[in-house]
C-alpha cells in the first residue's frame, strides 16, 4: 500500500527502497520477498547486509557504505552487488581489481553537505575520469542531510552533473530518499531510495496527508494488574509516586525488547481506544501503565505501544526520540508475526 501512494508522487524514476538494519526492524526476509516484485532493486547499508539479501534475492542490491577492502570488494564483485565508492581509498581498491566486468555499474558518492561520506564536488570531473576506466556504468549520488531546505543541495547536485558527462559512459543520477523525493519532485533524478516513508513513517515528509500504513504495530497483553495507594511509587528510584488510590498494569516489556528507557514518565499506549501513561522508569523487561481512565481492563486486552491507531511518529515525539530508533531498536525477542 505505502509502494504504490508513494509511487504516485514519483514520475519515472526506478525505485530501490531502503531495507537496511533488518528493513529497519521488520524482518528483511519477509519484507523483501513480500514487495520484489514491485521495486526494481534494493539499498542495504553494509556488505554483510547485501551478501545475506543475495541469497534470497535476484534484484539489483547496492551497498551504500560500499566495500571495506580488497577481499570485501570482490566478494560484492562475485555476488553480482552494486556497490558505492566514496572515497580515494576505495578508489585505490577498485583499481586493484583485475578484468574488472565493465557493465558492473559503481555508484560514485559526493558530498553535497552531509559532511559524511562522498568526494569532494571539486574532485567529481577527476574521480569520474578514473572510475570510467573501470566501468561504462556510473550513478552518481549524493544525499540529503535534512528534507528542509535543500535547494543549496540540489544546485551542487546540478553542478555535478555538469561536470561528469560522457559519450562513452552511461550515466544515471540519484540523490533522494523518503523526504527528497515527496518534498522535492525536482530532486527524484533517474533512482530514488525511499527508506523510513515505505514502513508508513511521516516523519521526514512536509506534506502529512500523504496516505500511508503502520506496517509494524508493536503490542502486548498484562501480567499484572493491582492498584497501590496513594503515596506509593513505581518502578526503579521510584520516578512516579501516586497522588491517589491508583490501579496499574504492568506489561512484560522494556528496553530490552526494543521499548526506550526515555519513554519513562513521558509515554503513552493505547488500550480499548484511549491513551494510557507510561509511569516509572521503563526497565529491561518490564513497563508500568497507569490504568486511571480505562475502565474493565483485562488480560486479555492487547495493548499497542505503537503502530496501527498510536502511530509511531507520535510516540517517537513523547520522549524527543526518532521513529527511526524506536523500529530499528526491536530485538530478537521480541515474536513477530506476519499478515497480509
Amino acid at each position: 500500500f505505502n509502494l504504490k501512494s508513494l509511487k504516485s508522487f514519483v514520475h519515472s524514476a526506478k525505485f530501490f527502497p531502503v531495507v537496511k538494519a533488518d528493513a529497519y526492524g521488520h524482518g528483511i526476509d519477509k519484507i523483501t520477498k513480500h514487495i520484489q516484485s514491485k521495486v526494481d532493486g534494493f539499498c542495504v547499508a553494509t556488505s554483510e547486509e547485501a551478501i545475506n539479501l543475495r541469497s534470497k534475492s535476484k534484484k539489483p542490491i547496492l551497498d551504500l557504505e560500499g566495500p571495506y577492502d580488497l577481499s570485501d570488494m570482490k566478494a560484492l564483485i562475485k555476488n553480482n552487488i552494486e556497490f558505492v565508492i566514496h572515497s580515494s581509498r576505495q578508489l585505490n581498491i577498485l583499481k586493484q581489481i583485475k578484468n574488472f566486468k565493465e557493465s558492473h555499474p559503481v555508484w560514485l558518492k559526493f558530498d553535497s553537505g552531509m559532511n559524511r561520506l562522498g568526494f569532494s564536488m571539486e574532485d567529481s570531473s577527476r574521480i569520474f575520469e578514473e572510475v570510467s576506466k573501470k566501468t561504462n556504468q556510473v550513478v552518481l549520488m549524493s544525499h540529503f542531510y535534512s528534507f528542509k531546505g535543500n535547494t543549496v543541495q540540489l544546485k551542487k547536485f546540478k553542478d555535478l552533473e555538469k561536470r561528469c558527462s560522457s559519450e562513452k559512459i552511461f550515466i544515471k543520477k540519484s540523490l533522494c530518499n523518503s523526504g527528497g523525493m515527496i518534498n522535492y519532485p525536482a530532486s527524484q533524478k533517474d533512482i530514488v531510495r525511499p527508506g523510513i516513508s515505505i514502513f508508513g513513517s511521516r516523519s521526514n515528509l512536509k506534506d502529512k496527508n500523504i496516505k500511508l500504513k503502520s506496517v509494524m504495530t508493536l503490542k502486548s497483553k498484562f501480567i499484572s494488574l493491582k492498584e497501590i495507594e496513594k503515596g506509593e511509587k513505581v518502578g526503579y528510584e521510584g520516578t512516579w509516586q501516586a497522588k491517589k488510590r491508583t490501579k496499574i498494569g504492568i506489561l512484560p516489556v522494556g528496553y530490552g525488547d526494543g521499548y526506550p528507557i526515555n519513554l519513562s514518565n513521558c509515554g503513552k499506549v493505547l488500550i480499548k481506544g484511549k491513551l494510557a501513561p507510561v509511569i516509572g522508569k521503563v526497565s529491561m523487561d518490564m513497563a508500568a501503565i497507569d490504568l486511571s481512565n480505562i475502565s474493565k481492563i483485562g488480560y486479555k486486552d492487547e495493548v499497542i505501544l505503537w503502530g496501527k491507531g498510536h502511530e509511531v511518529d507520535t510516540v517517537a515525539k513523547y520522549a524527543n526520540n526518532s521513529s527511526y530508533t524506536l523500529m530499528t531498536g526491536i530485538t530478537n525477542r521480541v515474536k513477530k508475526v506476519y499478515k497480509t
